[in-house]
């Protein structure tokens, strides 16, 4: 009884499509073909296999290749697509901070809050949600409505305890109301 080197199941003596290595380690035709993907020589005695019989799979294998490079063209567009999805992102939300400073700086409280509230309902878990979260808590910072300051950005805190800005306006709504314990603690925690 003699098995194929590769898979290990018996090979049959009628079975059309057998072939070998030039040591005589027989394969099946299914199993030899995706050997072939991986190498040209023999998985037992790493020989190579006959021009001839590669040759018999050079289709099969061509094809292969240019599915593997299909998938993977296929896959580095998605990753560009993400990227610069990411990067869109990123410029979109230093274009809001810059236009929410600008205000700031002109004391265009309202104006900013109502640029930062056509935002609606962001999740507090994205890092839009967050970057509105805060400017909103430092616009009213500014404004001197230290209580809304404090509840959004404890609220941002909360949910990212890695905002050490969002903690020093959270430090200074606390000294400034002349809550020093809780100042103390918040600017404990800008980095």
């Amino acid at each position: 009884m003699v098995n194929c080197i590769i898979c290990h199941l018996e090979i049959k003596d009628i079975e059309p499509f057998l072939y070998s290595c030039p040591n005589g380690h027989q394969v099946h035709q299914d199993c030899l073909k995706s050997w072939l993907l991986h190498s040209n020589n023999c998985p037992l005695c790493r020989e190579p296999y006959s021009p001839k019989i590669i040759a018999k799979f050079q289709k099969f294998l061509e094809e292969e290749q240019k599915k593997e490079q299909m998938e993977l063209e296929a896959k580095i567009r998605k990753e560009k697509k993400i990227e610069i999805e990411k990067t869109t992102k990123r410029i979109t939300l230093l274009k809001i901070k810059e236009k929410v400073e600008n205000d700031i700086v002109q004391k265009e409280f309202e104006q900013a809050l109502v640029y930062l509230d056509s935002f609606g309902d962001l999740t507090i878990t994205t890092s839009k949600g967050q970057t509105i979260l805060f400017l909103k808590g430092k616009v009213n910072y500014h404004r001197g409505r230290y209580d809304l300051a404090i509840n959004q950005l404890f609220r941002l805190v909360k949910e990212n305890f890695d905002f050490p800005e969002a903690f020093l306006f959270l430090g200074k709504s606390y000294e400034t109301l002349g809550l020093l314990d809780k100042a103390k603690w918040a600017f404990e925690r800008v980095k």
